[in-house]
């Protein structure tokens, strides 16, 4: 099997960079016009932070999700490769527009020490949204959530089949 790579849409985040950059300038506008100081400052302050994520985001070149025979690895989540004999079943989960395959794993205390403190401390949220504590975020990024899907199910039934045999 041929490893596919899935990277970050570019030019969804260049249409996020530039309205990020015009809110910039709205926020300016507001203060050289002499409108209220924390409505401008708010907008540069917030739309700016969000103009240098969109950036990076538009900057960063590498896989954000590699699917090989090996298993899955989805670089945000940062636990490194899960085999696909560890997931157990997948779910599609969707919330404001946000398409997430949620992974349930065999034994997921063995990733769950890779995890970082911020997103440990978000597991019982996510749980209560539906969500599992493995989740792969396919916001922004230029692949159909229909196919991945397919794919992650279609091996993680082949590594269930040979596990039996």
């Amino acid at each position: 099997m041929e490893t596919v790579v899935v990277k970050n849409s570019r030019w969804q985040y260049a249409i996020l960079l530039l309205a990020s950059l015009g809110f910039v300038a709205g926020g300016a506008f507001i203060l050289a016009m002499g409108g209220p100081l924390p409505v401008g400052w708010a907008g540069i302050v917030f739309f700016g932070a969000c103009a240098l994520v969109s950036a990076w985001q538009l900057a960063d070149a590498r896989p954000r999700l590699s699917i090989s025979e090996r298993g899955i690895l989805d670089r945000t989540m940062g636990i490194g490769l899960i085999p696909w004999s560890e997931i157990e079943r997948a779910y599609v989960r969707s919330i404001a527009g946000n398409d997430f395959i949620c992974l349930v794993l065999r034994n997921p205390e063995t990733y769950t020490q890779y995890v970082s403190p911020l997103r440990r401390a978000m597991s019982s949220a996510n749980r209560a949204l539906g969500f599992t504590d493995f989740s792969i975020n396919l916001s922004g990024v230029n692949a159909r959530i229909d196919e991945v899907f397919e794919l992650v199910i279609k091996h993680a039934e082949a590594a269930k089949r040979d596990s039996i045999t």
